[in-house]
């Protein structure tokens, strides 16, 4: 019976959280990209506008072909992904803990890319080894330890930090409700207990790497040690939980920057989007003000009112 649930922990429990949190991403993705389509910012400078920032700088801007910048674009995406700068302008007390939080985050994405590519070699006859013949195998293979090593160090350290941020700083404290710390508990487990695994049982990550071929084959084996099935049942409770829990705001952040701060698009007749705002327009407003209308569309609130009796027309 031990035998049986070892081996549902590290097979079918495993398949059953990637499926759900792959499945569940998607649905998110494409529930956001369907919402109607969101007041925009349009701050300036624009990235993808490159070192213009505005298009309103042109003459007849609206007679010339957009500016588009992917480029400048992908270099604004990258600070903000990778080094999480605008937390580091506006507030650097919590970047303390956000930047090594998601560096911790981004690394286990690479660390778990060079497991599957690890696996993928030993499954063709070769192996990961400190002695490697192959220079490209002791690149994957120190890679793979630094990856992993560098990423749990670091995503514990962040999240320890913003779990005493939370707890100690009066202010973040007053806006912490159960479900912050239930997060910030939850990553802290799940790279802790991947630290304690590498340190303690799998220092050159073999056995999760044996295992992860097991996994790719359909063909799991029975894990042992238990330091390990804990790593792999936060893992697995982790992956659950993401899609139904705040965090799954790496969704809503591309359709932040790209539908809200940084659309830019000009309407035009007979387009989509003046057909879509035209719809917009007709949505009855389900509250009242002493300037707005209740009942009314929003067409209709600025729509000239009839005069009142006794009133010139």
């Amino acid at each position: 019976m031990f035998s049986l649930i070892m081996w549902f922990i590290g097979g079918p429990l495993i398949y059953f959280a990637v499926s759900l949190f792959a499945v569940m991403t998607a649905l998110t993705f494409i529930k956001y990209s369907r919402l109607p389509r969101h007041l925009r910012w349009d701050l300036y400078p624009v990235p993808h506008q490159g070192p213009e920032g505005s298009k309103y700088q042109k003459v007849d801007f609206g007679q010339l072909k957009p500016h588009v910048s992917l480029l400048h674009e992908l270099k604004v995406m990258g600070e903000e992904m990778l080094f999480i700068k605008k937390a580091y302008i506006n507030n650097p007390k919590v970047w303390k803990g956000s930047f090594p939080l998601h560096a911790g985050l981004y690394l286990g994405m690479v660390w778990l890319l060079l497991l599957a590519v690890g696996a993928i070699i030993e499954l063709n006859g070769a192996f990961l080894t400190v002695g490697a013949s192959s220079v490209w195998s002791a690149i994957l293979y120190y890679l793979t330890i630094a990856s992993g090593a560098a990423g749990f160090a670091l995503g514990l350290c962040g999240g320890l930090v913003l779990l005493w941020l939370r707890i100690s700083d009066e202010g973040m404290r007053l806006m912490s409700d159960a479900t912050s710390y239930v997060n910030l508990i939850l990553i802290i487990c799940l790279f802790g207990s991947g630290l304690i695994g590498w340190l303690f049982i799998d220092p050159s990550f073999h056995i999760i790497r044996h295992h992860v071929a097991g996994l790719l084959t359909f063909n799991p084996a029975t894990v042992k040690e238990p330091l390990i099935v804990l790593q792999m049942i936060v893992f697995s409770a982790f992956l659950v939980y993401l899609p139904f829990s705040r965090m799954m705001h790496f969704v809503g952040k591309y359709f932040f920057y790209h539908s809200v701060l940084w659309d830019d698009e000009m309407m035009k007749r007979n387009s989509a989007m003046e057909n879509d705002i035209a719809t917009y327009l007709q949505y009855k407003v389900t509250w009242s003000a002493p300037h707005i209308r209740n009942g009314a569309s929003w067409a209709d609130q600025v729509a000239k009112e009839p005069p009142k009796d006794g009133e010139n027309k």
